[in-house]
């Protein structure tokens, strides 16, 4: 024998679920926000100068909406590629290369915490 259970107001737990998810998307996308300006920050502590070029060409963009959004950091100056990879390079105390991948790694528990911060269940 087959029981059928009917459950009054699935149709609006539904509609509650999906607002709650479109809610948690738009935190997430602005955790990352957070994040990336976090990384940021982390990154023009120890990017060489010479003549700030490469420091004030750091920026940071949101992509995409929701749970489907990406956030990108990156060095517009022309030479940032090269001063990142060249880890053979001497640089002034406090300054190095991967200047953009070393804070990625040696901070990403707090970058996750960042975008989780700011999504409520």
């Amino acid at each position: 024998m087959v029981e059928v259970v009917k459950v009054i107001g699935a149709k609006e737990i539904m509609n509650r679920l999906k607002k709650a998810d479109v809610k948690m998307g738009m935190q997430a996308r602005r955790g990352l926000g957070y994040a990336a300006l976090f990384l940021l920050r982390q990154s023009k502590k120890i990017v060489p100068v010479e003549s700030g070029n490469l420091k004030g060409s750091g920026q940071m963009k949101l992509l995409g909406w929701g749970w489907n959004s990406s956030a990108v950091v990156f060095y517009t100056a022309s030479y940032a590629v090269y001063v990142h990879e060249r880890t053979d390079l001497k640089h002034k105390p406090g300054k190095q290369a991967k200047f953009l991948e070393s804070p990625a790694r040696i901070y990403r528990i707090r970058i996750l915490r960042i975008i989780a911060g700011e999504v409520e269940p």
